[in-house]
């Protein structure tokens, strides 16, 4: 293939493959330009070997399956993925009754006679992951699990033979008491005990084996279950998040225990327990139903208590989770709170309420260790009993008839620990499911938390944004409270420059987050270019939105690691432009490791200031058509703020629009309106000049410097 002339049109293949399984595009457009760029900068010397790496890096990013390349498209596999020289990347959908291949590609379709030789096709692979648009947390695991169900095939096979081969030492035991010992056949011992210990070693093999594969169960549906748990949180809404960041962490992270519990139980009651009544036949077979219904009743009786003690142990259980999770919660909050927490003296009303927590869930976790413990006592004690009874009972048949031998009872009382033996993992079991149960059920309150495109199958994802903002009727209130922001008519044209003042309380930083789209609003719509918000993609608001909160948050990580959060295909030179722009580049060569500057979580070891210009810079990488920015500069020093003015001026086009948030009279002079925003709605809304001059007659007792810095 001549790569100088032909290249796989990235975008298109994307929107296409996507399509075919109705399935949302989650790639945004500087991405797809990224890859596209690096399949035009490609000279290996295979070129359609490159784009084939290409194409399977690409269907990775769409959570697609990886596709089966073969050098012939078939008309049973059709649609298919094709890789054609000169050609480039086409989809073949049908094929003529003159054998013509029909192929669709970014101009339209087409056919060809013959397949160019080197071509390569596959089949559309199905998505990897659920495309339900509102899976719960069940059916997470559901599908995790039934996507391996091969695994549980093979681990039951294994558990089978091993329930199998338990066989072999009771009627080991029946034939060397019965047989070998009376008759003196020590070649007929041989020959036994040869034979089981073979069995004995398969046995320990099939154990290893199915170790191994509930091993790689675990990885697999591990990796599945998190990624899927982990992109429905990064999925949420703002607004839905819960207040405790820590007892949201504990949720999402109990999933492991719904893990565990669906394999061992999956085993326990598919493959032993019935195992269970088998070894009852057996007993049967060899003693007698007066034998076998010793073993039975004790099986009940054993099955009977654990049913007793569950109710009781899954209370406590969920008490004890409830408790954990606030636990963590505390820990977070007074980790993060930590300078607060010393200013104030706080400390002791911190640590009474974490003695507070884990004395209850102490006790909690005591009363679950008691009864779990209690019934594996009296699980135990029936195994015991039921020995016991099963070898009197065997005894007194052996002494009055000649119905039952003593290999037979020796055999009869192995066989009965195998029937109890599945019993006996009752109390561990129960214990699990308490967890797993509380686990699944905060698992479903996160994945009922609205997601950003609530309810919209299909978001839009428009090419060019140009920043006209609508708001009407709108309404919006935090949990709990009160309507925080009101406002019946709000209207931004494109490249508008508009600043937003209000007195504390108002709903400025609210207003910024509503029209970022991180917010909803309770009532009343926000359209932006004619759209309602809400039918946007995130994806594409994130493209072309550009917010900037007041509160910065940066990531454990480098420098570079966060100017490049969520950006592709932005080259060095950019980014120290960028740095150079916002005043970053002190930062940057005051440090030997320049870039490279290591940030811990939260953005520990760098200042305010500086970590507002790390946000500021990001934002200026990502070249957004619209600029939210809420207090830009509160944290800086007058020199700094001077140079990031000077940036923000040289950086916002025209043609882009602006929402600034500040209380700095020198900031204003980046809008040409302004808007005075009360906690009843909008009072103000007009020129910037006119509106300073109404503020200042209302009150003349501010100064008049602050006019002045605005212009």
């Amino acid at each position: 293939m001549d790569q100088n002339t032909v290249a796989l049109d990235i975008p298109w293949i994307a929107q296409r493959c996507c399509s075919l399984h109705e399935k949302v595009l989650q790639i945004s457009p500087r991405q797809m330009a990224a890859i596209q760029q690096a399949v035009v900068q490609q000279t290996g010397a295979d070129h359609n070997a490159d784009h084939q790496i290409v194409v399977e890096q690409l269907f990775e990013m769409l959570e697609l399956g990886e596709p089966e390349w073969v050098e012939e498209p078939s008309s049973d596999a059709l649609p298919m993925l094709a890789l054609l020289p000169g050609i480039g990347g086409r989809l073949v959908y049908g094929r003529t009754d003159q054998g013509h291949w029909l192929l669709e590609g970014p101009a339209g379709s087409h056919r060809i006679v013959h397949v160019p030789p080197g071509s390569l096709f596959a089949s559309i692979p199905r998505p990897t992951h659920s495309t339900d648009a509102h899976p719960g947390a069940l059916s997470v695991f559901k599908e995790a699990l039934a996507s391996r169900k091969t695994v549980f095939i093979q681990a039951a096979l294994a558990s089978a033979l091993c329930n199998v081969f338990a066989l072999a030492t009771s009627l080991y035991s029946l034939q060397v008491y019965d047989r070998v010992i009376p008759t003196q056949g020590i070649q007929t011992l041989i020959v036994l005990t040869s034979g089981v210990s073979i069995v004995m070693v398969l046995d320990m093999i099939i154990k290893m084996a199915r170790s191994a594969i509930l091993e790689n169960f675990i990885k697999g549906a591990d990796r599945e279950i998190s990624h899927k748990i982990f992109h429905r949180l990064l999925g949420v809404r703002m607004d839905q998040f819960p207040a405790s960041v820590g007892n949201l962490s504990s949720q999402i992270r109990s999933y492991e225990s719904i893990r565990s519990f669906a394999s061992s139980a999956t085993l326990y009651v598919a493959i032993d327990a019935p195992f269970g009544l088998l070894f009852l036949l057996v007993i049967m077979g060899i003693a007698g139903p007066l034998v076998a219904l010793v073993a039975l009743v004790f099986f009940l009786l054993s099955i009977a208590l654990g049913l007793i003690f569950r109710r009781r142990i899954e209370l406590h259980t969920k008490n004890s989770a409830a408790l954990t999770n606030q636990k963590l919660g505390l820990l977070v909050e007074t980790v993060e709170g930590a300078e607060s927490v010393k200013a104030s003296g706080a400390g002791w009303q911190m640590l009474a309420r974490w003695d507070r927590l884990n004395r209850d869930s102490v006790d909690d976790d005591a009363q679950t260790r008691r009864y779990s413990e209690t019934s594996s006592y009296l699980a135990g004690f029936m195994q015991q009993m039921s020995y016991v009874m099963l070898v009197g009972t065997g005894a007194y048949l052996a002494a009055t008839t000649t119905d039952l031998t003593t290999g037979g009872i020796i055999a009869c009382s192995i066989l009965s620990g195998r029937v109890l033996a599945p019993i006996g993992m009752l109390p561990g079991l129960i214990v699990q499911w308490g967890h797993a149960k509380i686990a699944l059920e905060n698992l479903e309150k996160v994945f009922a938390l609205e997601r950003d495109n609530h309810e919209i199958a299909r978001p839009l994802s428009p090419d060019v944004i140009n920043g006209s903002y609508q708001v009407s009727k709108l309404r919006f209130a935090y949990r709990g409270r009160q309507d925080t922001l009101t406002i019946d008519r709000l209207v931004i044209a494109p490249g508008e420059k508009v600043g937003i003042l209000g007195v504390v309380g108002a709903g400025k930083s609210t207003l910024l987050k509503l029209l970022a789209g991180l917010y909803k609003p309770e009532q009343g719509q926000i359209l932006l270019d004619g759209l309602d918000l809400q039918h946007i993609s995130r994806l594409s608001l994130s493209e072309h939105v550009g917010y900037l909160p007041q509160n910065i948050h940066l990531f454990a990580g480098t420098v570079r690691d966060n100017l490049l959060l969520g950006i592709t295909g932005v080259t060095e030179a950019e980014v120290l432009a960028a740095c150079e722009t916002t005043g970053l580049m002190g930062l940057i060569t005051s440090h030997p490791k320049g870039l490279d500057l290591e940030i811990a979580e939260g953005g520990a070891g760098v200042s305010g200031g500086q970590k507002q210009l790390i946000a500021l810079t990001r934002l200026l990488l990502s070249r957004p058509d619209i600029w939210l920015l809420d207090e830009p500069t509160a944290s800086m020093d007058e020199g700094c703020e001077q140079r990031v003015l000077a940036g923000i001026k040289r950086t916002i086009t025209p043609e882009q629009t602006l929402v600034l948030v500040t209380h700095k009279p020198i900031l204003l002079g980046l809008v040409n309106r302004l808007v005075i925003l009360t906690p009843t709605g909008i009072a103000m809304d007009g020129p910037r000049d006119a509106v300073l001059e109404q503020l200042r007659k209302n009150s003349p007792a501010a100064p008049p410097q602050a006019v002045n810095q605005g212009r």
